[in-house]
C-alpha cells in the first residue's frame, strides 16, 4: 500500500499536479474567493508622416464622432482604460449634424475610461463656417459631445467678433458657447 501511494504521489508530481491528500484526512476546503483574471496590458506604438500618418477614429452608431491623424502615437490598452498619446495631432470632431471643425496641437491624449480626448500646448481650432479657437488647452468630451477650453481662450467668429477669457464650455461647431473668466469653469 506504501508503495502504491508513492508511486501514485510520483506520477501526480510528474503530471504537475498536486499530491493528493493522504487517505484519512480532510482536503482543504475551496477558497470562497477565486482570483480575477486581470487584463493583459498591450503596448501600442505607431509611426507615421505628412503622407501616411497614424490614424485613430471614433464611431458610434454608424456615425463618425471624431478622427485623429498624428505623427506618432504611443498607448497602452489594458481593457477598458486604454491610453494612447499623439504627436503632433489633427483632429477632426463632427456633431450630429455633419459639420466639422478641426483642431491641432502638439499633443492630445485619448482616454478610452472617461471617452475623452485632452489637446494640450496651445491648440488652434477652425470650424467649417470659418469660426476661429485658439487656447492654451482643449478636452472634448465624446460622451456629451462638448468642447472644453483652458487658458487664453479666444474665439474669433466668421464675422470677426471676438470673445476672450480663461475658460469655454460649447458644441462642436462653436455655435452654443459660453467664455468666462476667472476662479474655474
Amino acid at each position: 500500500m506504501r508503495t502504491e501511494r508513492a508511486a501514485l504521489a510520483a506520477f501526480v508530481l510528474a503530471a504537475g499536479c498536486a499530491a493528493p491528500a493522504p487517505t484519512g484526512t480532510a482536503s482543504p476546503a475551496p477558497s470562497a474567493v477565486t482570483a480575477t483574471p486581470q487584463p493583459v496590458p498591450i503596448r501600442v506604438r505607431g509611426r507615421g508622416n505628412s503622407t501616411t500618418p497614424t490614424v485613430l477614429t471614433e464611431t458610434k452608431n454608424n456615425r463618425r464622432r471624431f478622427t485623429v491623424r498624428a505623427l506618432a502615437v504611443e498607448g497602452n490598452l489594458i481593457g477598458t482604460d486604454g491610453v494612447a498619446v499623439f504627436s503632433q495631432p489633427h483632429v477632426t470632431f463632427v456633431d450630429k449634424t455633419g459639420a466639422i471643425t478641426i483642431a491641432d496641437a502638439p499633443k492630445a491624449t485619448v482616454k478610452q475610461r472617461d471617452n475623452s480626448i485632452d489637446m494640450t500646448g496651445g491648440v488652434h481650432a477652425r470650424t467649417a463656417d470659418g469660426g476661429v479657437l485658439t487656447s492654451d488647452d482643449l478636452r472634448y468630451d465624446a460622451t456629451r459631445e462638448r468642447l472644453y477650453g483652458e487658458g487664453h481662450v479666444v474665439l474669433t467668429g466668421p464675422n470677426g467678433l471676438q470673445l476672450r477669457g480663461d475658460h469655454l464650455d460649447g458644441d462642436v461647431r462653436l455655435h452654443d458657447v459660453r467664455v468666462t473668466s476667472g476662479g474655474p469653469r
